[in-house]
């Protein structure tokens, strides 16, 4: 899709993966709005060619964003990613269906011809069948969850029942450079300096480590992919892997010249998935797409840009 001009709006542009995104579309010519309420998102994020509104999507002026700038293209970016505080506080949870209804209301209202929302592999929850496909049913196992397959059902009900052209994805566990909050980012800063990072559990649970650089990629060819009738348009985005707490934290401590350093093991926290390897087997069907970065590579790119940020 040729992008010059059009107005495209970022819910979350200023966090770890919308930021990439937002880059992105400008280079391809787009004018980008970005909303983020900087809650986990980072203002230094921002790229300066954007149009910035520092707004919660529960708040009553988002709704002048959409009236002023009459985006296009919308990505569903905001949300609460903060697992453990789901479970605390399921309640808070919910404030991020409401303002993914509302991003949607307002992308009816306001004539946007197209929807990306970005959800969560961990919908399939403690399944066996690995790696998964988006058939496999549903599992929630937390709150987070709940949200996310939550807002999957209004994104289809505003695509089948207001023609709003929708792509909705599945991420598997995404790292890379601007990750903040994470197993990931927590075991490279604790390491570095020499304090042992909290592995929650016995360190077997696995993750399927997909590289920022591909899911942007992804999110790309998604403009170009015409909603099916016959094809629920749900895509797992995932490298197909997958690698243990151990093994990452083992991995990291050898990139970072540290391969004494060890674990703190902690008990393990509820409501958290123990297996994860997504099939991507239908995002490459349909949309053309694959990862081409392996995680050795990305995760020398991630510690790479942490080095670079502590100097």
């Amino acid at each position: 899709m040729n992008l010059e001009n059009k107005t495209i709006l970022v819910t979350g542009g200023a966090g770890f993966i919308g930021s990439h995104l937002v880059d992105a579309l400008l280079e391809k010519g787009a004018k980008v709005v970005v909303v983020d309420n900087l809650s986990t998102g980072k203002r230094e994020n921002i790229n300066l060619k954007a149009e910035f509104y520092e707004l919660d999507m529960n708040d009553p002026n988002f709704e002048d964003v959409f009236k002023k700038e009459r985006p296009e293209i919308v990505y569903m970016f905001g949300f609460n990613t903060n697992v453990p505080k789901s479970v605390e506080d399921p309640i808070f949870d919910s404030r991020s269906i409401t303002g993914s209804l509302k991003t949607l209301e307002f992308s009816k209202q306001y004539g946007a011809k197209k929807v990306i929302f970005s959800s969560t592999g961990f919908v399939y929850g403690n399944t066996n069948n690995l790696p998964t496909k988006e058939t496999e049913p549903v599992m929630p196992d937390n709150p987070y969850i709940i949200s996310k397959f939550a807002v999957e059902n209004y994104v289809q009900f505003y695509s089948h029942v207001f023609g709003l052209n929708c792509v909705i994805f599945r991420f598997a566990t995404i790292f890379g450079p601007r990750q903040t909050g994470g197993a990931m980012a927590d075991y490279i800063r604790s390491i570095n300096v020499g304090k042992r990072a909290a592995i929650y559990g016995d360190g077997t649970k696995t993750r399927d480590y997909t590289y920022v650089g591909d899911v942007i990629r992804a999110n790309l060819l998604a403009l170009d992919y015409e909603s099916d009738e016959k094809i629920i348009p749900i895509f797992n985005l995932g490298n197909s892997n997958e690698i243990s707490l151990n093994v990452l934290y083992k991995k990291i401590a050898d990139l970072l010249g540290k391969p004494e350093a060890v674990p703190e093991y902690n008990p393990d926290r509820p409501g958290e998935m123990l297996r994860n390897r997504l099939d991507n087997t239908k995002a490459k069907m349909y949309l053309g797409w694959q990862p081409v970065v392996n995680f050795e590579d990305g995760l020398k790119k991630t510690i790479e840009y942490f080095l670079k940020q502590q100097k």
